[in-house]
């Protein structure tokens, strides 16, 4: 799915598993959340970790991201009882564990670089870790904030949360652009084109997987173009420098 978009200077891009490869991170603060869990309380492991699943899952399709919020669910559903300062131990315990195992793709620096060479400004809309300043500090940590004009954290910046149009719409103002000047790069359909396509923005989704099917793209959630890589992107906009 190739071919060019007219009048788009802009480029935004979602975070987690678009720039930055979480799956293993995810999967590591998971287990070691319930190994702590399970060591608290006397609670299988397994039993604990499949919980912490179902939350996490639950807890995101609703747009709840405070992970305080997911570990009071997990103990309330164990049946079992933590206090506050365990419970914010977790949370610490939680995001240690993820930043150890996170990794920018390593296509991601080359492409931001081509980009900027090409005169695209860049920016970035994603949503809250639900601890405020946590993801701008992951950006940092990352070595690429600096490469943004603008970045606009949804939930810490805004009311809403992806996928509501409200942080795509601010991002649009904050620049000073129309949607049509803008195209939106995401790893989810479900979260990441809604709100693009309906303040008038191009959505990307980048697939690495190769999984996307014909099902995953009915109504208002069909991408413009679906990519396999993020080096295929620079192509799609005309950037072959």
């Amino acid at each position: 799915m190739f071919g060019g978009m007219r009048g788009v200077g802009i480029v935004l891009f979602d975070y987690d598993d678009t720039l930055v490869d979480v799956g293993e991170a995810r999967e590591f603060a998971r287990r070691v959340v319930a190994g702590r869990i399970s060591s608290l309380t006397g609670v299988g492991e397994s039993v604990v970790l499949d919980v912490v699943r179902g939350v996490e899952s639950r807890m995101e399709s609703l747009g709840l991201f405070d992970r305080r919020v997911w570990f009071w669910r997990v103990v309330a559903e164990l049946g079992v009882e933590l206090g506050v300062d365990l419970i914010n131990e977790l949370v610490r315990v939680y995001w240690d564990s993820w930043s150890s195992r996170s990794r920018l793709f390593p296509e991601t620096l080359p492409v931001l670089r081509q980009l900027r060479a090409c005169g695209y400004r860049l920016g970035m809309v994603t949503n809250t870790d639900g601890e405020p300043g946590l993801k701008r500090d992951r950006l940092r940590r990352d070595g690429v904030y600096d490469f943004f004009d603008l970045i606009i954290v949804a939930g810490d910046d805004t009311e809403h949360v992806k996928p509501h149009p409200e942080p795509f719409l601010k991002a649009l103002r904050v620049l000073g652009v129309e949607g049509r000047e803008a195209v939106y790069v995401g790893d989810r359909v479900s979260t990441d084109v809604p709100g693009a396509k309906a303040v008038g923005m191009y959505a990307v989704i980048v697939d690495r997987s190769g999984s996307l099917g014909i099902d995953d793209l009915g109504g208002g959630s069909r991408p413009d173009f679906i990519i396999s890589s993020l080096l295929d992107l620079p192509q799609i906009l005309g950037c072959n420098g």
